[in-house]
């Protein structure tokens, strides 16, 4: 039978996931400020072809009138960077790095699949049937040098249960939520605010007449407020937030109930478990992400 250096099998492996992950990283940078972008180039299209059209007819509204058609011309460009093609990508690259880091620590705790002899081969052949299935997304990584980092703290269930699940809970699942909650509520508060700035234009018009060219503006607010709320929608805050506060209460349960001793005594499955919670929280909001970028391109 052939042997395989456990450490160097599981190192191998998770340097392997550090370069998925950064890659997945990277993918949803640039994914986010395509969105940024073409929401700024939106409201700034606006707002400058407003401005030249009631500024008469020199040299500043000319320009202000090339800086609206430029901005216009960008925007069809700027969004190939957060197609539908590119939120599957990043989302395929996401779930391989989960894939591995998952395996990662179910082999550091000793557990199914990785609880006997054969643990170590276990392990490579899994990461090679995950490279075969992945294949195409290889380009991604493909000159990416792994990082030098240390494996997880975990030994066997014990310290799995506290550096993997309470780990990802209160380091990951419930930051995470606040975060969504505090970026929904800063981009629902914006559209807001510029939603109650063109009722008060469309007010003041109507009482007062338009001496000052206001009426144009009032469709100018309501570019901004289509922007910041589409913006808002494909990044997915609220739903975000839902699924991490969610996935945290359901680990948070697990723990509890297993330090309780009122069930989940068997290792095995406890960290299947968990993993499964992990893995159905990451599946569900990809998913979820992939099938509103599909609606909203329909």
């Amino acid at each position: 039978m052939t042997t395989f250096d456990a450490e160097a099998a599981v190192d191998l492996v998770w340097r392997r996931q550090g370069v998925w992950s950064r890659a997945a990283g990277d993918a949803k940078r640039r994914i986010v400020a395509a969105r940024r972008a073409v929401a700024g180039l939106t409201i700034g299209a606006a707002v400058a072809g407003t401005a030249a059209a009631g500024i008469g007819e020199n040299v500043p509204a000319r320009v202000l009138a090339v800086v609206a058609a430029a901005a216009l011309l960008l925007v069809p460009i700027v969004a190939r960077a957060a197609s539908r093609e590119s939120v599957q990508a990043w989302t395929r690259l996401r779930s391989v790095s989960e894939a591995l880091k998952a395996d990662v620590h179910r082999h550091l705790a000793g557990v199914a699949p990785f609880a006997g002899a054969d643990r170590d081969a276990v392990l490579l052949r899994r990461l090679d049937a995950l490279m075969d299935d992945v294949g195409d997304l290889m380009g991604h990584v493909v000159d990416r040098a792994p990082d030098a980092r240390p494996l997880p703290e975990v030994s066997d269930v014990p310290s799995y249960l506290t550096a993997r699940v309470r780990g990802q809970v209160e380091g990951y699942y419930l930051p995470m939520a606040r975060r969504m909650a505090t970026r929904s509520e800063r981009v629902g508060r914006a559209a807001t605010t510029v939603t109650v700035a063109g009722a008060l234009l469309s007010a003041t018009v109507a009482v007062l007449g338009d001496p000052l060219g206001l009426t144009a503006w009032i469709g100018v607010t309501a570019t901004v407020t289509t922007a910041l709320v589409g913006y808002g929608a494909a990044q997915r805050y609220e739903h975000q937030q839902i699924e991490y506060a969610r996935t945290a209460d359901q680990l948070t349960r697990l723990l509890a109930v297993r330090a309780a001793g009122q069930g989940w005594a068997d290792d095995d499955a406890v960290v299947a478990e968990a993993e499964r919670i992990i893995s159905l929280s990451n599946e569900g909001w990809m998913a979820r992400m992939i099938e509103l970028d599909g609606a909203a391109q329909q």
